[in-house]
């Protein structure tokens, strides 16, 4: 008789056994992982051993995730039981579920449920295992004890795991399903620019001069991400106040200016060789009435059923005073949101030269790379795509396309980063709304310097990427 038939029956009440229990139905990733460690009765609760059992022997027979066949695995296992407390408790699990398994798929983080399952499973098995010599203690068992704690392993799974690299078929087969499809998707040629590099553990920044509309292009990729139902936090550490960002992102929302004026809003443009630069038709907007805080709020219940399709929160702001914040700071904001299941996906940082870097046995360029070493690290703890901005060097000002060189305070910012994105604007450009961007590191993809991509926005409707092209060959 295994031991989980002699647990008593209880709600699950752990987030955590919930999320991997939602996973190894929904993902066939986390569910392959799961299924190389799983023995009968690792979950705390009855019905949570249960459902495991059932998602581990479909993926054995299939090699997928059951997804919606979990209500038949269900059914078919009800016929055949009398448990009605069991019954009853899987019923209003199952319940709690999107109907949607595909959507469910789709804001999975894989690779974080997968760590945040070996962490989960362990802390169950010692707390067996300190019931178990409790009891040998109180029987003057202590031999019994100390064999007991000798003979112990831990499950290897997540982080640290070690990996058969010419046999783990799990293995081999997660490195390859892993890079699919980025995070964030553009459209048309800034798709193209950006490929995959707003993948899951992407490290991305933005180099600039100050006033060069990094934070417009924060602000961009945040709500970008949300309208593809990414989970995204939004770290405003100084430079503007909680009502500056939360103006930039109504505008964004509503389409509008704050203040009744006129733009011009680019609807078509090209860049041929001759041309020093690109070339863009504009469409005049007239706007009489300056934007209320009613017209944003009916534009974002408009974005929520029409766009996104759901009330889930998927987009969170967080402001906090110039040079207050630590990226410890930020891990720690996480853990708080983590035990509401709320697991970002995209993670923003506006912007890395402002956060706190008092580090007491660091000084100078040290603690500027400590900071880029720990936010690449909040990457690669959460499995999530994480995007910042940083000034460039004095010399950007007069320069027409930044490269390698134009770096400020700690060239070792380039090594931590999987890309570096540079802002170009001459003056003549900043008139006409049109910025230039170039990649100037990227990882595992072949990119030069010198080739742009053009893109022109309106910033009076808080967008600064609307069109988009390369120069003619």
């Amino acid at each position: 008789m295994t031991l989980f038939v002699h647990m008593k029956i209880q709600t699950i009440d752990s987030n955590q056994e919930r999320q991997i229990l939602t996973a190894m139905i929904v993902d066939k990733t986390v569910l392959g992982r799961i299924s190389t460690k799983w023995q009968n009765g690792m979950f705390r609760n009855n019905y949570a051993n249960l459902i495991a059992a059932w998602c581990i022997d479909y993926f054995n027979k299939y090699e997928k995730a059951p997804m919606k066949h979990i209500e038949n695995l269900f059914e078919n296992w009800a016929e055949k039981n009398k448990d009605k407390d069991t019954i009853t408790l899987i019923e209003k699990f199952l319940g709690t579920l999107s109907e949607d398994y595909k959507q469910l798929k789709k804001e999975t983080n894989s690779d974080y449920i997968i760590d945040l399952s070996g962490k989960y499973l362990n802390q169950v098995k010692l707390e067996r295992l300190a019931d178990a010599i409790q009891g040998d203690i109180d029987s003057g068992k202590v031999e019994k004890a100390k064999d007991r704690v000798n003979t112990f392993n831990q499950i290897e799974l997540g982080g640290g795991e070690g990996v058969n690299v010419l046999q783990d078929k799990e293995a081999i087969k997660e490195a390859f399903e892993d890079k699919q499809e980025p995070l964030i998707v553009y459209p048309k040629d800034l798709g193209k620019f950006f490929g995959d590099a707003f993948e899951r553990e992407g490290f991305i920044s933005f180099l600039a001069p100050e006033k060069r509309g990094k934070s417009w292009l924060l602000i961009d990729v945040a709500y970008r991400a949300m309208l593809q139902r990414k989970k995204v936090v939004f770290f405003a550490v100084g430079d503007m106040s909680q009502n500056q960002v939360m103006r930039r992102f109504m505008i964004r929302v509503t389409q509008r200016p704050f203040y009744p004026r006129e733009v011009y809003y680019p609807i078509h443009m090209y860049k041929d060789h001759e041309d020093e630069m690109a070339t863009v038709r504009y469409k005049v907007r007239r706007f009489t009435k300056p934007l209320s805080w009613r017209r944003a709020m009916r534009a974002c219940r408009l974005v929520m059923r029409k766009k996104i399709k759901s009330k889930e929160p998927l987009l969170k702001l967080s402001c906090h005073p110039n040079s207050t914040l630590k990226v410890k700071e930020i891990k720690n904001i996480l853990k708080i949101w983590e035990r509401e299941s709320w697991i970002p996906d995209v993670i923003i940082i506006d912007y890395a030269d402002i956060l706190n870097m008092d580090y007491a046995h660091l000084e100078g360029r040290e603690r500027i790379n400590e900071t880029w070493k720990q936010m690449r690290a909040l990457s690669q703890i959460y499995h999530c795509l994480l995007v910042t901005a940083t000034q460039s060097d004095a010399n950007s000002y007069n320069t027409k396309t930044m490269g390698k060189m134009n770096f400020s305070d700690d060239k070792r910012k380039f090594a931590h980063v999987t890309g570096m994105i540079g802002i170009n604007q001459t003056n003549e450009e900043k008139e006409k709304g049109i910025m230039r961007l170039n990649w100037i590191v990227r990882r595992e993809e072949e990119y030069h310097e010198n080739k742009c991509i053009h893109v022109a926005g309106c910033l009076s409707l808080g967008n600064p990427l609307i069109k988009s092209c390369f120069e003619k060959e």
